[in-house]
């Protein structure tokens, strides 16, 4: 039986690992070991970080107690310690060099500068110098950390006001931003799976974003989010997307600003969406990122699969920002499914623009009724925004 270390992972995604025929061992931080994880397995490493050296130093002590065939993360903190684990010891799973472009946002732009991919960038590492970037695209820019994941420390300006605003919270002296182009038009995310080199685009979700910041609110997959003609555009510009980027083996979740028909790329991670992505991808295609990607490597011939999800055409997953109220919710989505329903106690205002962190809670919703369907997600518009 082939041996497999994870990295880290939020505890549902050790339930697509079951009945693979390998044998896991986990590093997981210690707040953060579930029942899942602990009915895939004994052999639980729990780290205090995802930090590389913590990572590193956790892989070298299972080393010495079996052999290792693969390592793998499929959460964002755990992706490149992961990888740079696996560099350093030569155990196969995670492409560091892919892994490296998709983490780190100027890489990538370089990268990708003089193609059709190419988004105009600078790294500033003053205030002075996101002035002058600015003033060279009055139209709008991002400012974001190089390395940064979700909306946090993520500034959209349009106008002085906003610049003005932004500014002091970069920093000091010392700090560094990666300047962007603000790109105009409707966001989608296209969720992929690469298998040994082959790229599958499994589905485009609709996003929205939370009133005017940007904080993820709202994923919709549904057959017509794009027409047939659109997702073609979409799953070429992606397959030759990650192709170019030489990934090889498992998800990526792809950010796109859609304009006149032209494709813009905001930009790539090596991972499955976040904010419940991947399980409308399983509801809606049945096909699980976590589960695929590691079934290719295995050896066995039989598998026996995890709880069998319903198949829906439409599915989407809204995040709470503001408090609400569970039952009520229940009432109003009598015309569909409801998969998830969390609310935590409503925090209190952050006294700026809404982050992902900020959230309170989240529903998954799914149906293969369009107009309840639609309903419900008219509701969620209407009084949970």
């Amino acid at each position: 039986m082939k041996n497999i270390v994870l990295v880290g992972g939020h505890d549902e995604t050790f339930t697509h690992c079951a009945g693979l025929g390998f044998d896991f061992s986990v590093l997981q931080r210690s707040a953060l070991i579930g029942e899942n994880l602990r009915t895939l397995t004994d052999d639980i490493h729990p780290i205090p970080d995802f930090e590389p050296d913590t990572v590193a130093a956790a892989l070298e002590r299972v080393t010495q107690s079996k052999r290792v065939d693969y390592i793998f993360s499929f959460t964002e903190s755990g992706l490149l310690p992961a990888a740079l684990a696996g560099h350093r010891f030569a155990i196969p799973g995670i492409s560091l060099a892919a892994c490296e472009l998709c983490i780190d946002k100027r890489l990538m732009r370089e990268f990708l500068a003089d193609s059709e991919f190419a988004v105009e960038s600078a790294i500033c590492r003053t205030q002075a110098e996101v002035e002058v970037f600015f003033d060279q695209h009055r139209r709008g820019i991002v400012l974001k950390d190089p390395t940064g994941s979700g909306s946090d420390a993520v500034f959209l300006i349009r106008d002085e006001r906003e610049l003005t605003t932004a500014l002091p919270q970069l920093g000091g002296k010392d700090f560094v931003t990666l300047a962007e182009e603000y790109l105009t038009g409707r966001e989608v995310s296209v969720e992929t799976l690469t298998i040994d080199g082959q790229h599958r685009i499994l589905a485009v979700t609709n996003k929205k974003l939370h009133r005017n910041t940007l904080a993820e609110e709202q994923h919709i997959i549904s057959p017509d989010v794009v027409g047939a003609e659109q997702f073609h555009q979409i799953s070429g510009y992606c397959e030759r997307l990650l192709t170019r980027i030489r990934h090889q083996h498992g998800p990526c979740h792809i950010e796109l600003k859609i304009a006149d028909d032209k494709l813009r790329l905001i930009e790539i991670n090596n991972r499955v969406g976040g904010d419940y992505i991947g399980l409308l991808v399983e509801l809606t295609t049945g096909i699980s990122q976590v589960r695929e990607t590691l079934r290719w490597h295995s050896d066995a011939t039989t598998f026996t699969d995890s709880e069998e999800r319903a198949r829906y055409m439409y599915a989407a997953s809204h995040q709470f920002y503001e408090p609400t109220e569970p039952e009520v919710l229940r009432k109003a989505m009598r015309g569909v499914d409801i998969v998830r329903l969390h609310v935590d106690p409503a925090k209190l205002s952050p006294g700026r623009p809404r982050t992902n962190k900020d959230k309170v809670g989240w529903i998954v919703i799914a149906s293969n009724q369009r107009e309840a369907f639609h309903s419900a997600i008219d509701y969620l518009d209407r009084y949970c925004s």
